[in-house]
């Protein structure tokens, strides 16, 4: 027997050294096998420890519901600190303190967050609601359903119409959802995919940046340049324009041609719609990484769906105009066959097509209603 002891006290040396300091690890505190079940939009979150009920408030284990909404979490071990960030709201909370605080405003908890069972549990309906969200918790089969908190947007406001008519197209090029805002579900794996791409197409980093892009080229993007183009264009003589393009090779002979027929189809119009599409999938995209909350994007999309409103008649001109844009954007040989400008003609054409059964894409009363969004 003594030849063993040795042996069991380095087991218990190794099993003590294994636990994070700030964990009190012990049957009696760790949670119960659960059967609660959380849903965010409709979808079932999986979840690396078991959500638990304590003293009547539903504790989640900290990344299961944050990173799904697009959140980023730090936690200081030295001081037991949790900092959860997401759009413009900073949540502060101490483990087993019963005060947090939101972008410096205190507020008292009814349940303090807690290290339990190795895993870092928060209040769920504290941190969601100040999220901006929406919880229901159902006793009888035991779910929590999340969804976002509409309060701010008018009964009849037609934002998302406008949001999913305008991303179809990319949506299913991509093979993305293109009933939901942003393309896709938010989870945080989409989260992250989309902070990635924000970072490596828009060179937007955060919140100020897609902000600040959305506004900037809404009446300042590819539009402006193509405006630059035609006005370039344009001002040859015939007998000039003739020996320039006499002149011109590869991508020079055909975007020239390319450049005029836009400009003389669509005079002041220009491609405004390649633009103002653009904005509005990147006001989703900012949604699903956690950079601005959905009341933001209707704020932001309002004025670019007015505009579009006041500038088109229809989802044909508006889309036609769109993808004239992205030829021009591309460097795109509309003579030429299957290339991915033709396929997305295409795709435009399905997607009305496949309405009657599918779901409606591109509303048509969207044209003759008035923009609505947030409340006055």
């Amino acid at each position: 027997m003594k030849k063993r002891i040795p042996a069991l006290l380095l087991a218990m040396l190794i099993a003590v050294f294994l636990i994070p300091s700030a964990v009190a690890d012990n049957p009696e505190t760790r949670p119960k096998p659960s059967d609660i079940r959380i849903f965010l939009d409709g979808r079932q979150l999986s979840t690396a420890a078991a959500p638990y009920v304590a003293n009547g408030r539903t504790l989640i284990p900290i990344r299961s519901v944050t990173e799904a909404l697009g959140a980023k979490v730090d936690w200081d071990g030295a001081t037991r600190t949790v900092t959860i960030y997401r759009a413009a709201k900073e949540i502060i909370m101490v483990i087993d303190e019963e005060y947090a605080t939101v972008n410096g405003e205190r507020y008292k908890l009814d349940a303090a967050p807690s290290i339990t069972g190795g895993s870092t549990y928060l209040p769920l309906r504290f941190v969601s609601e100040h999220f901006s969200q929406l919880v229901e918790w159902n006793g009888a089969d035991r779910t929590v359903k999340i969804t976002e908190n509409m309060g701010f947007a008018r009964d009849d406001a037609n934002i998302r119409e406008w949001m999913i008519g305008c991303s179809a197209i990319l949506a299913k090029v991509n093979k993305l959802d293109p009933y939901s805002i942003g393309m896709t579900t938010r989870t945080s794996e989409s989260a992250a995919a989309q902070r990635r791409a924000l970072s490596g197409s828009w060179n937007c980093e955060n919140r100020e940046d897609v902000i600040i892009t959305i506004l900037a080229m809404t009446d300042g993007g590819h539009a402006e340049q193509f405006r630059i183009d035609a006005g370039l264009a344009n001002s040859f003589s015939d007998a000039e324009y003739e020996a320039i393009l006499g002149l011109s090779e590869g991508l020079d002979r055909y975007m020239w041609p390319l450049v005029k027929e836009l400009n003389a189809k669509w005079g002041e119009k220009g491609i405004k719609a390649w633009d103002w599409y653009r904005m509005i999938h990147l006001a989703g995209w900012g949604y699903i990484a956690g950079y601005i909350e959905l009341e933001e994007v209707y704020m932001l999309v309002e004025p670019i769906a007015q505009r579009l409103k006041d500038t088109f008649t229809s989802w044909d001109e508006a889309t036609e105009n769109y993808m004239d844009g992205y030829a021009y954007w591309s460097c795109t040989d509309v003579s030429q066959e299957n290339t991915p400008y033709k396929q997305r003609l295409k795709i435009y054409e399905d997607l009305k097509a496949a309405q009657p059964t599918d779901g409606i894409l591109f509303a048509p009363s969207v044209w003759t209603q008035p923009v609505k969004g947030v409340i006055d």
